[in-house]
This record gives C-alpha cells, structure tokens and sequence, in this order.
C-alpha cells in the first residue's frame, strides 16, 4: 500500500509541477518536476525537464545541479561533470553540485580528487551530515589493500588532469579546466591554467596547456559565438509548448490506466 500512494503522489506532484511550469516556462518548480520523475524512473522526461529549464534559467546553479545527478544516474559520467561545473561556475558554494561532483570522482575511483571536493565543501557547509559522512567513509580503514597488490595507476590521456593546486578559487584544478575546454568555456579554463602556472611557475605541463588554449581562443570563440546565436534564434516558445504537451498527455493516460 506505501507503494502505491508514494507512486500515486508522486504522479500528483508531477502533475502539479507541470501545470506550473505550463503556466510559467521561466518558473523553478522544473527542478522538483525533474526530481519526481527521476523517483518514478523517468530519466529521459527528468533530463529533458533540466535542459528546458536551464534553457530558460541559465543562471540558476540548483538546475545544472539537478541534470547532473539525473546525467550520474544515466552513466554519462562525462556530461554530468560538466553540469556541476556549470552549476558550480554560478554558485561556488553549491552543496549540491560539490557533494555531486565528488561522488562522480569516487565513482572514477578518483578518491584524493573527492576528498579535496569535499573538504572545500565542508568548509562551505560545516554541519552538512552528508559531507562529513562522506569525509569519515573516505577515513575508514580499508583492509582489503593489504592483501591485494597495489596497482599502478594509469596515466592519464592528459597529464595534467592528476594537478592539484590549493587556491582561494573552488576546485582550480587542471581537471575542472578540461570539462570547462568540452563545454567550450575556454575563458574560464585559461583563467583556471593562470592560477596553476601563477601558483607554480614550473609547472611545465600546465604552462603549455595554456599556450594551446590561449591560441585556439580565437577561433573557439567565434564557433561559440555562432553556436549562441544558433540557441538564441530557436523558437523558445514552440519547445516549451511541445515539451509540455507532451508531459500533460503522459499524466493524463497515466492517470486513465490507474
């Protein structure tokens, strides 16, 4: 019985947040309305809420949040990063997107990078349970390395991703920069590789990274430029329209086949 009233309210919240939305396409409430269908299992409706909304939000950090953690769920492990940096480039201090980006680097087994995360998020959060949770499992003991034999890493296809510099900035590593070069923010990443090279002027790796992207800045901003136009001349109101639609009907047939 619990299952079937939490499923039947979530489908209520569902159709609750799709009227706001409906009503206001600019509205937030597209956060909760992705969160709903994420519990029911929609991922591909929750993903295409999250890019609707952010579309009409771009500057608000809790929705890049919200389509990282449903893009982690979906294994695009890669596009998720990439969501809570650009949530984490809106609003530093994102719970959220820290606790989020620091799981998908234990999930790459990437476990000093995760915990540089969170100490930075727990600075930010202090009494966050959550964060010190996952600070004190990262502390456990782990007998299971004292009978196996220890693996050599392997390198990795950019060595400067392995970089870690302490900075005021959040997370000014070379790993952040790379996922700002594949979202074609190749300003911030510059930004980013100035504060490595000012932080430690030998390091050689990092010094020609920057070279290259300082000398395809040029070209990569026109390509982005074009691409921003191409976004800007979508017809915005048709996709909201369509998207909506289309959600309205899946609620109502849902609600035909209770």
């Amino acid at each position: 019985m619990k299952t079937a009233n939490t499923g039947g309210s979530l489908i209520g919240k569902i159709g609750s947040y799709l009227q706001i939305v409906a009503k206001d396409p600019s509205s937030t409430a597209f956060v909760p309305l992705a969160e709903a269908y994420r519990q029911v299992g929609l991922l591909d409706d929750a993903l295409e809420a999250t890019r609707l909304g952010t579309k009409m939000l771009p500057h608000f950090s809790p929705g890049f949040s919200s389509m990282g953690r449903i893009l982690g769920q979906m294994g695009r492990i890669d596009e998720a990063m990439s969501a809570y940096a650009r949530a984490l480039s809106i609003d530093r201090q994102s719970q959220a997107a820290l606790v989020g980006l620091a799981r998908l680097h234990l999930i790459r087994g990437e476990r000093d990078q995760a915990r540089k995360i969170l100490v930075q998020a727990q600075e930010a959060h202090p009494g966050d349970d959550k964060i010190s949770d996952m600070l004190k499992a990262l502390d456990l003991p782990r007998p299971w390395d004292k009978i196996k034999p220890v693996l050599q890493e392997q390198a990795p296809t950019v060595s400067v991703e392995t970089i870690a510099v302490e900075t005021g900035e959040p997370i000014p590593t070379a790993t952040l920069a790379e996922i700002y070069v594949k979202q074609g923010l190749t300003d911030k990443a510059i930004k980013i590789y100035n504060d490595i090279v000012d932080d430690n002027p030998g390091n050689s790796a990092a010094r020609e990274r920057l070279m290259q992207l300082k000398g395809a800045a040029g070209s990569e901003s026109q390509s982005g430029s074009a691409s921003e136009n191409e976004v800007v001349a979508e017809p915005k109101d048709r996709s909201p329209l369509a998207v909506m639609q289309r959600w309205l009907s899946v609620i109502k047939q849902g609600r035909a086949n209770v």
